[in-house]
């Protein structure tokens, strides 16, 4: 497991985030081990709806997407060449086909390859608002070649498009436009879907919680 496996499994959010889940987990595992009926009875219902809303908490994630960096973290910029572009649904990142972008609760879906310097190339899918001021070259119809990427140069997934990236940045990415496209391979993120940290540690601390317990007579 890789150092931002460890941070999004053991990072503050997650840590605070998982008492939640391992409130329920922990009733259903000790009434499982003769805490009583009723204790097993509400630890179930408790538990099904945990996983109902963690279950709506991976659907509401990026879709594939990269993430923000965070804040606080170092930020490169590189110019990008833009592939395609998609309109979906902000909340569960499904795609609408008969949308134009301008619907509220949707955004825009970016598949990029990103050309650092000194590194390289990667392929990202980004998700921007409907404003697109930011992006640096455009083809005859208006369609977006090439945008100026933000990212995490130690978690390159973590890539966004800037509303007002630096002018170099800006010229660098236009420059772009005439360069043939590089291969590139797509990068992946911690490896954790969304919610699957906080399920996790539920777990880890309902073991816990039932073994301390139990031990406790």
């Amino acid at each position: 497991m890789n150092r931002a496996a460890l941070r999004a499994l053991f990072g503050p959010h997650a840590l605070w985030g998982a008492l939640p889940v391992a409130a329920p987990l922990t009733a259903l595992g000790l009434g499982l081990t003769g805490g009583g009926r009723w204790l097993l009875l509400l630890g179930a219902a408790a538990t099904a709806g945990a996983l109902l809303l963690l279950a709506a908490v991976a659907e509401s994630g990026n879709g594939g997407a990269s993430a923000a960096p965070r804040p606080g973290r170092p930020t490169s910029y590189a110019p990008a060449h833009v592939h395609g572009v998609r309109v979906v649904h902000a909340g569960s990142g499904r795609t609408l086909r008969d949308s134009d972008g301008r619907a509220q609760g949707t955004l825009f879906v970016f598949d990029l390859t990103v050309v650092p310097a000194g590194r390289a190339p990667y392929r990202v899918r980004v998700r921007h608002p409907l404003d697109v001021q930011g992006l640096a070259g455009q083809g005859k119809d208006g369609t977006p070649v090439t945008a100026v990427a933000a990212y995490d140069p130690e978690e390159p997934w973590r890539t966004v498009l800037p509303a007002s990236p630096p002018p170099r940045e800006r010229q660098r990415a236009r420059a772009l436009a005439a360069a043939p496209v590089p291969t590139a391979s797509p990068v992946t993120g911690a490896g954790l879907p969304a919610g699957a940290s906080l399920l996790v540690l539920g777990v880890l601390y309902a073991g816990a919680a039932v073994a301390l317990v139990r031990a406790a007579g």
